[in-house]
């Protein structure tokens, strides 16, 4: 990522932004989705800090965490987004449902079952809204815990808190499935 950061902004190099785009994209349209619950708004909003980050390339050295440096703007663009809708209700995390595209990638993947996948979907599902959104942050798109409560305006203790809510949640939502298909 340092390397493309840095032909971005010291080469003006388009093909680097391009791959930087595709690699961020998507977990950032999924956290754009949860506060605007449409998918074109989404999508514009991640397109925008996209834009944004092109036009002030030039001072991305300036940037200490440019992972948390884009949810903290996609999050920016989507609630001023709202605010231009006028439907903008107080951004409350415990109302902001986060999308559950996918839980595992690679070798793990292979490994589970149709029916276990499924049976972890319907777990993270059931999750409160804010441990569904801290699970996600964590577990699926790899920040931190300091990351995630610089995103979200919390302490990290509260993100700690959240997620090993969210993780007994799972362990006894999965359990039963868990017990059925090890006998």
């Amino acid at each position: 990522m340092k390397e493309l950061l840095y032909r971005i902004q010291f080469h003006d190099d388009q093909l680097a932004f391009k791959a930087f785009y595709q690699q961020q994209m998507f977990p950032l349209y999924q956290f754009a989705f949860a506060f605007l619950k449409q998918h074109q708004p989404a999508e514009e909003a991640v397109n925008d800090v996209f834009v944004k980050l092109w036009q002030r390339r030039h001072t991305l050295h300036e940037i200490d965490n440019i992972k948390v440096y884009l949810y903290v703007a996609v999050k920016h663009t989507a609630l001023n987004q709202l605010r231009a809708a006028t439907i903008f209700e107080e951004a409350d995390l415990d109302n902001v449902q986060a999308p559950q595209v996918r839980f595992c990638a690679g070798a793990e993947q292979l490994l589970l079952t149709h029916e276990l996948q499924d049976a972890i979907a319907a777990a993270i599902r059931q999750l409160p809204p804010k441990c569904r959104m801290i699970f996600k942050l964590i577990k699926e798109d790899g920040l931190s815990y300091k990351e995630v409560a610089g995103i979200l305006n919390i302490s990290p203790k509260t993100v700690d808190a959240q997620l090993m809510i969210a993780l007994k949640k799972l362990s006894a939502s999965l359990q039963p499935f868990l017990q059925h298909t090890t006998v």
